[in-house]
C-alpha cells in the first residue's frame, strides 16, 4: 500500500471480514491490529453484524482509544448497550473519549442502574457535570442534544480581544463547533450573535455590542422538542443556534450536524409508524423482537377486520339476493384505503415540515375533500361502466349505480378521514404519523364496506 496518508482506509471492511475472522480464530492479534489500522472504523461499523458477539468484543478491545470511540459512535444503540454491558469497567476509556452530549444521549437509552454505574467511570469532574446537566432535560429536547461547551464573549469586548480569546480556546480538534459566536452579559443572559467571518472582518477596536445582531428569532428554549428545533433550523437556514434556559441564559449550542441526525431519526420514526411498527426495527435482528414491535398495530387491524366481518354478516340478506355485490367489495374498500392513506401521508408530512398548523384542519379537510371528490367521480364512472358491462344484462343499471355510488362515497369519506385524523391524533398528544398505515386502512375499509352495503340495500331492495 502506498505510504501517503491519503491512501489510508482504501480497503473496504467488507472485503476483509473473512480475513479478520480467520485472524481471530488463530488469535493472531498482532497482525489483526495492523489490519484494523488499514480501514476506517465507520466502515467496520457497517459490517459489525457480520461478526459474532464474542468476536465483536475482541475486535473492540484491539482498537485504539480514538478508533474505538469513532466505532462506538457509529454503532446502533443495541450494539452500544451490548458492548458497555459486556466490557463493564473496561469501557471507561470509551466513555471518557465521548463528548458529553453523546454520553448523555447514550445514558438516556439505558436503565438508571446501568447509568449510575457508567457515570462512575467518568473521572473528569467537568465532563461529569456537563453530562449531568444534559441528563436533566427530557430525551429528544434541545437541552439533551446541545453542546454544553461554548466560548463566553461579553458586549464590552473589542473584536481584537475576542479573536485573542478564540485563538487561545479553539485549539486543534476543539473548535469544531465554532460556527457562530454568542455575546452574553455578566449574568450569562444571551444578548446577540455574530459570525466568525464578521468578527474577523471587523475593525480591531470595534465593540461586540456594536457588531452583534439579534438572536430573538433563532434562540432555542432548552425544553423545545427536537422536531420543532429541526423546523426552526430549516426555516432560518441555520448552521448553529444558541440554547437558553427559562431565564434566558445561554447554556449550550446546537449545530446543524446534530439536526441532521435528528431529521434522520424523525424520518425513520415517521416511516416506521406509517408501516405500523417502531424505528427500533431498522436495527433489530431478533425476529421475535421485530414481531413484538409490529404486533400492536396488527391487533388493531385484525380488530377492524372483525368489525368488517360483522358488517357483512348484518347485510347477509342483501348479499344473498345480489351475490354480484361481493365481487366489487374488495375493489371499493382498497380504493378507499389507498385514498385515505394518501391524504393522511400528505397531511402528516405537511404538519411535520410546518406547511400546516394544528388550527388548519378545516383547510386540510376541504382541500382533501375536493381531491377525493375529483378522484371519486373519475373512478365511480369507470367502475360503473365496468359493472354495467359485466352485470347490466341481468341486474340492470341499478346495480351499476350502486357500485358507482359506493366507489364515490368510499373515496370522498376516506379522503376526509385521512385529512382530519392526523390533526385529531396531534390534539391528543400522539404522533400524527400514527394516523397512516394499518390504522387508516382499517378505518376506511370499515366505512367503505358499510356505506357500499347500505346503498345496495336501499337501492336494490
Amino acid at each position: 500500500m502506498p505510504p501517503n496518508g491519503s491512501s489510508k482506509y482504501l480497503q473496504p471492511a467488507a472485503l476483509v471480514v473473512p480475513e479478520i475472522k480467520e485472524l481471530l480464530a488463530h488469535k493472531d492479534y498482532v497482525t489483526l491490529k495492523q489490519c484494523l489500522r488499514e480501514f476506517h472504523p465507520v466502515d467496520l461499523a457497517d459490517r459489525w453484524d457480520a461478526f459474532e458477539p464474542e468476536q465483536q468484543v475482541q475486535l473492540f478491545q484491539l482498537l485504539g482509544t480514538v478508533a474505538a470511540v469513532t466505532l462506538f459512535e457509529s454503532l446502533s444503540p443495541e450494539d452500544q448497550r451490548f458492548l458497555l454491558m459486556t466490557l463493564g469497567d473496561e469501557s471507561a476509556p470509551v466513555i471518557e473519549g465521548l463528548a458529553p452530549e453523546n454520553v448523555a444521549r447514550l445514558f438516556h437509552r439505558l436503565p438508571k442502574k446501568v447509568v449510575k454505574k457508567l457515570a462512575g467511570l467518568v473521572k473528569r469532574e467537568e465532563s461529569l457535570q456537563k453530562i449531568q446537566l444534559l441528563m436533566t432535560f427530557p430525551r429528544g429536547s434541545a437541552g439533551s442534544l446541545m453542546h454544553p461547551e461554548f466560548i463566553k464573549l461579553t458586549p464590552t469586548m473589542t473584536a481584537k480581544q475576542a479573536l485573542e480569546i478564540l485563538q487561545a480556546v479553539a485549539r486543534p480538534h476543539h473548535g469544531s463547533h465554532i460556527y457562530a459566536l454568542y455575546v452574553t452579559n455578566g449574568q450569562g443572559k444571551l444578548q446577540g450573535t455574530l459570525t466568525l467571518q464578521e468578527l474577523i472582518g471587523a475593525p480591531s477596536d470595534a465593540r461586540l455590542s456594536e457588531l452583534a445582531s439579534s438572536v430573538e428569532a433563532i434562540k432555542i428554549p432548552a425544553q423545545m422538542d427536537q422536531e420543532e428545533v429541526a423546523r426552526r433550523f430549516a426555516k432560518y437556514d441555520l448552521v448553529s443556534a444558541p440554547v437558553v434556559n427559562e431565564e434566558g441564559a445561554l447554556i449550550g449550542v446546537l449545530t446543524v450536524d446534530d439536526i441532521i441526525d435528528v431529521m434522520r431519526q424523525e424520518a425513520s420514526e415517521d416511516i416506521a409508524k406509517m408501516a405500523g411498527t417502531k424505528a427500533e426495527e431498522f436495527q433489530a435482528q431478533n425476529i421475535f423482537r421485530i414481531a413484538r414491535l409490529r404486533l400492536p398495530w396488527l391487533i388493531a387491524s385484525i380488530g377492524g377486520g372483525f368489525l368488517v366481518s360483522l358488517v357483512i354478516k348484518h347485510f347477509e340478506g342483501t348479499l344473498l339476493r345480489v351475490v354480484a355485490l361481493a365481487s366489487f367489495m374488495p375493489l371499493i374498500a382498497a380504493m378507499g384505503g389507498n385514498v385515505g392513506a394518501q391524504s393522511a401521508t400528505i397531511v402528516v408530512r405537511s404538519l411535520a415540515i410546518g406547511h400546516l398548523r394544528p388550527q388548519d384542519w378545516r383547510k386540510a379537510m376541504i382541500h382533501e375533500l375536493g381531491v377525493g371528490g375529483v378522484l371519486g367521480v373519475s373512478y365511480a364512472l369507470m367502475v360503473g361502466v365496468f359493472a354495467y358491462l359485466l352485470y347490466g344484462g341481468t341486474l340492470g343499471s341499478s346495480f351499476a349505480l350502486v357500485v358507482s355510488l359506493g366507489m364515490l362515497t368510499s373515496m370522498i369519506v376516506a379522503a376526509m378521514i385521512g385529512a382530519v385524523e392526523p390533526f385529531f391524533f396531534q390534539r391528543l398528544g400522539i404522533d400524527p404519523a400514527t394516523a397512516t398505515g394499518p390504522l387508516i386502512t382499517t378505518i376506511t375499509d370499515l366505512i367503505a364496506t358499510s356505506t357500499y352495503l347500505i346503498l345496495a340495500t336501499l337501492i336494490l331492495a
